[in-house]
């Protein structure tokens, strides 16, 4: 009986009512500072509780544990992508490709704890890595769609599957993110700048396709 009504209080804080959402939204703010700060794998629901001031029955109330709030979190992301994607990528210039490259630079730093959350999650966790495809796949498609229009103009090599070319640039650019970003890694190599780090991978991806302005 006890168990029948943590559910229906849950469902009450979380689905009805202004406090309950504020409430969530503040475990959710919490649960990125925590994230980005130490790590998804080394992040503790009794971290996230003192970072927002509540206490680790509270956040039960809402979240089973911290794998839960990461989902809730990366669905937020996955849906904000939706609603802000454009059309496919059609110039053939080096401007677009850097545009493109700054756009996805900026995303990742405004959603490093989820991006880097969902990169250690996925190691573990199937649906992790399922939702991490996902999200890789929207650039994928849109630089998948430059590819095609490429090889149907004969300024790349036919016989390339595009997807596989979006795939393996995107990679590049993902981990260069994930280590210069999310890692904050020091070490020989690191740009001493976004703009150095942009620049660079914007002129590796349009020499290896062919583009020029």
């Amino acid at each position: 009986m006890e168990e029948v009504q943590m559910v229906d209080s849950r469902a009450d804080r979380t689905g009805k009512g202004a406090k309950g959402r504020q409430t969530e939204q503040t475990i959710k703010d919490a649960a990125r500072t925590v994230f980005a700060r130490d790590g998804y794998l080394n992040a503790r629901i009794a971290d996230i509780a003192e970072e927002a001031g509540k206490s680790p029955a509270t956040l039960y109330n809402y979240f089973d544990d911290k794998s839960d709030i990461l989902e809730v979190l990366l669905d937020d992301f996955l849906e904000r992508a939706r609603l802000t994607t454009t059309e496919p990528l059609q110039d053939f210039s080096v401007s677009m490709l850097r545009d493109s490259i700054a756009a996805f630079w900026q995303t990742y730093t405004e959603f490093l704890p989820e991006m880097v959350g969902v990169t250690h999650a996925a190691a573990t966790d199937p649906l992790f890595m399922d939702m991490w495809m996902r999200i890789r796949e929207v650039g994928v498609r849109s630089f998948a769609h430059l590819a095609a229009a490429m090889q149907d103009n004969g300024r790349l090599d036919p016989s390339l599957d595009p997807y596989v070319v979006a795939s393996a640039l995107s990679s590049m650019l993902e981990h260069s993110c994930n280590l210069w970003l999310g890692t904050n890694a020091q070490g020989l190599g690191r740009p001493s700048s976004d703009e150095e780090a942009i620049n660079t991978i914007t002129v590796l991806w349009s020499q290896a396709l062919g583009i020029a302005d």
